[in-house]
């Protein structure tokens, strides 16, 4: 985890570029890039949601006989859902970000209004490609929240109202 929260200190163009010239194939650099920059995030959620599962609850599950994999994936995982989805979802957030940077090396996408817009100087295409890429970005984190939504047990979603005492919503805090 500690390795891979290093890699979010790489600058998204540098490593693309340097991808691109190491490929030579811009499809193919930005996919590694955008994967590498991805990594993090999900690791991330993952890793802290798989610690925040109460100890208690893995104890009992051991102590009713379930194997190692039966505890993590019918116990840790559904428990841990919301984070690690949380980690998902903040992966896609930056990647809808970081993928304007594709068209420096000739993919195109919103990130080329962004690019031919500051180099005419054409302030209004340059707010037309940011304000696609905003909304992309809103589009799809509204969809990754009813997927959080759809996919977390509802008993997780319940203890968690009981454990805090107020509503909690699987994004966050309602």
């Amino acid at each position: 985890v500690s390795v891979s929260n290093a890699i979010r200190a790489l600058p998204t163009l540098g490593l693309v570029t340097f991808l691109f010239l190491l490929f030579t194939e811009s499809l193919t650099a930005t996919i590694i890039g955008l994967v590498v920059l991805a990594v993090p995030s999900i690791l991330a959620g993952i890793y802290a949601g798989l610690q925040a599962t109460d100890h208690g609850v893995v104890d009992a599950a051991e102590g009713v006989g379930m194997t190692g994999w039966q505890r993590l994936w019918q116990v840790e995982v559904p428990i841990s859902l919301p984070l690690a989805l949380g980690g998902i979802r903040n992966a896609v957030l930056q990647l809808v970000a970081t993928t304007a940077v594709a068209s420096y090396v000739g993919l195109g996408g919103l990130g080329r209004f962004l690019l031919d817009g500051l180099a005419i100087l054409d302030y209004s295409e340059v707010i037309a490609g940011a304000l696609f890429t905003t909304a992309l970005a809103i589009v799809l984190d509204l969809l990754f929240s009813l997927l959080q939504r759809a996919v977390v047990p509802k008993g997780v979603r319940l203890a968690a109202v009981a454990a805090t005492g107020k509503k909690v919503t699987v994004g966050g805090t309602a």
